[in-house]
């Protein structure tokens, strides 16, 4: 397992191997978690292709449908709160 430091930047070099294996370039992307307490992880990531398929989804939403659903709910839980039968 290779080893890395972090720099005063807070930074740190990713092996050379990895990013071969990964191929890795610079501008690429990560998700960054933490595990445990002395434990992270680094997902690669694609923003845009994210962003593309959010958008293709959000093409497909019915707005009409939506707003009548949101509505519905929202009467529900006003009901609830004011403790209204139906």
């Amino acid at each position: 397992m290779p080893f890395t430091k972090v720099d005063e930047k807070g930074r740190m070099i990713l092996p050379n191997e990895i990013r071969r294996k990964m191929d890795i370039s610079p501008g690429d992307e990560f998700a960054v978690d933490e595990l445990g307490s002395d434990t992270i992880i680094l997902k690669k990531v694609d923003v845009r292709a994210m962003i593309r398929d959010a958008i293709r989804h959000a093409k497909d939403i019915d707005l009409d449908k939506l707003e009548a659903e949101m509505e519905e709910e929202g009467n529900r839980v006003a009901r609830k709160m004011h403790k209204i039968l139906d």
